[in-house]
């Protein structure tokens, strides 16, 4: 069973968050998911060899994520993107062996045809990490290209030559790789493949078809897209956009009876905003996760927050408007050539950045960790969380540590990567998982909060935003607008209570998202508690 297509049944509303608005403001009822079947989701991204370990082995596993499904639909979490699933020879997964099968230590191809059908009927799309700029050197394809060209065969006695990009000479981005040179921009165990190449074409286009025809994912998530074509930022958006096609038709031939369903691709850039329009404007519909509302640049989100929260860096009123300018690139960047919206996919941290409750603007500070959330909230788009960010959990040092096991009860301890301290006390600053969900105060039952708001409001996943003057310099106002739904969102960037009043004396509070105490009062007079979101309708 898939998701519906339009709103969820009352049967899976029953999974949905359910923390009563009196946490944080507002009356004592539930907020009831008003979800649509569309690309706007709360996506949550697992490393499945730290994730949640079923057999005891030291390795976390497909079932492992089956088990814990209705724990991630439970904080609102309506996709989940799986990091690399293929057969690898490193820990990460980058290097795919086989682009048709799945790494044994996760378990079997029926373990994984499991995942995605629990997944489904909690309302759970998934998605999968697609290596396409390159494949391991031990890939079969690989081992015989070179060896074909090392024996002077060529394209039309050995199609395999023309997989890479193989040369007698070394030049620009090339390695050695027994006698023969190959592109290899990454890593020498990463070679790049030849992309212009029909027959690599061919074979992509049938892994497309096999992991959503035939395993019924539901997309994919792109990694180093602006690889694709090194230094040619349209060429590469253009061969995402061709990836999207080839889903897109796939998902439409599995599901024939989902007249505008589509595949969601979301693909890796870590360039800055110029490039990210230019990829937008050329990827047939793709999604682009923001590195900029991330960790650098002037949406730098702590930034932000360590300008509000400080008085010797600025003032809050100069922290809320770099704020909303922040709301407005993100929607502004995500429009095609002919002004339609495509998916923005904003998120605080990943698996290739320092996890953002160690980043030194938050600096561990609780209230700071969930009010950078709070505001990611907030962006039109589909947002993406790291496993365990839910819970505090810190890691920039090293790729391995950035990939440690979350923590699910205070007598276990997460899983490590090779390579990874094993000293808990390094990525482990608050209580566990278990401890977090019995505390309505916490970090978790705060992005659960935040999740359920989004899912709640059309307009706070999909709305255009407006700015709306406040007589408060303390307060960012602005309203978001989607089909026939206004919310009006008030955002306290000081570290003290605040009142706003003139907002209109029809709109009542909705939801109150704090880092603590409550929102209370109206459009009329607003308080806000110190870093309080409010939502009013």
């Amino acid at each position: 069973m898939r998701r519906s297509t339009k709103i969820f049944s009352a049967a899976l509303l029953s999974l949905a968050f359910a923390l009563p608005l009196a946490a944080c403001g507002g009356s004592a009822e539930l907020l009831e998911e008003h979800l649509i079947e569309d690309q706007y989701d709360n996506y949550y991204e697992i490393f499945v060899r730290s994730f949640y370990d079923s057999d005891g082995n030291g390795v976390g596993d497909f079932n492992g994520v089956t088990e814990k499904l209705d724990y991630v639909r439970d904080m609102g979490y309506t996709g989940i993107w799986l990091m690399p699933i293929n057969p690898t020879g490193s820990y990460h997964g980058y290097d795919v062996q086989d682009y048709k099968a799945v790494n044994p230590s996760y378990g079997s191809m029926e373990d994984f045809e499991n995942l995605v059908e629990k997944a489904h009927s909690l309302g759970i799309k998934v998605i999968i990490d697609m290596v396409f700029n390159h494949s391991s050197n031990k890939h079969p394809w690989f081992l015989q290209g070179v060896d074909a060209f090392q024996s002077g065969q060529t394209v039309e006695e050995n199609k395999y030559v023309d997989y890479y990009t193989f040369s007698d000479d070394p030049f620009d981005g090339s390695r050695l790789y027994n006698g023969v040179y190959a592109e290899a921009r990454f890593d020498t165990t990463m070679p790049d493949l030849n992309l212009d190449s029909p027959y690599v074409q061919a074979e992509l286009e049938d892994i497309v078809n096999f992991w959503i025809g035939e395993k019924n994912v539901d997309g994919f998530r792109l990694d180093a897209v602006r690889y694709f074509y090194y230094g040619n930022a349209i060429e590469s958006a253009k061969f995402t956009g061709k990836i999207k096609d080839w889903a897109d038709a796939a998902y439409k031939k599995a599901h024939p009876d989902e007249q505008d369903g589509e595949a969601f691709i979301v693909g890796e850039d870590w360039s800055g905003q110029d490039e990210l329009e230019r990829f937008y404007d050329n990827a047939n519909g793709a999604a682009f996760f923001d590195f900029q509302v991330s960790q650098t640049g002037k949406t730098y989100i702590p930034s932000a927050i360590n300008t509000a929260t400080h008085a010797t860096l600025g003032n809050p009123a100069r922290a809320a408007d770099k704020y909303f300018e922040s709301v407005g690139v993100v929607l502004d960047k995500a429009k095609g050539p002919n002004g339609e919206q495509y998916v923005p996919a904003p998120f605080l941290d990943n698996h290739d950045v320092a996890r953002i409750a160690g980043v030194a603007s938050i600096a561990l500070e609780e209230e700071r960790i969930k009010f950078a959330y709070g505001l990611l909230s907030l962006y039109t788009g589909s947002t993406f969380t790291y496993y365990g960010s839910e819970i505090g959990m810190t890691g920039s040092a090293n790729d391995p540590e950035k990939r440690v096991g979350i923590l699910w009860t205070e007598d276990t301890v997460g899983m490590y990567p090779p390579g990874a301290s094993h000293d808990p006390a390094r990525y482990y600053p608050f209580p566990s998982v278990e401890d977090q969900l019995k505390d309505k105060g916490s970090i978790l039952n705060y992005y659960k909060l935040c999740n359920n708001a989004r899912n709640a409001f059309p307009a706070l996943m999909r709305g255009t935003a407006v700015r709306v003057a406040s007589d408060n310099e303390n307060v960012l106002v602005f309203t978001k607008t989607y089909k026939d739904e206004t919310i009006t969102i008030a955002v306290n960037f000081s570290t003290e209570t605040q009142t706003v009043t003139g907002l209109g004396d029809a709109l009542t509070l909705k939801q109150g998202i704090c880092v603590d105490g409550s929102v209370s009062g109206s459009g009329a007079s607003l308080k806000l508690p110190k870093l309080g979101i409010a939502i009013l309708a």
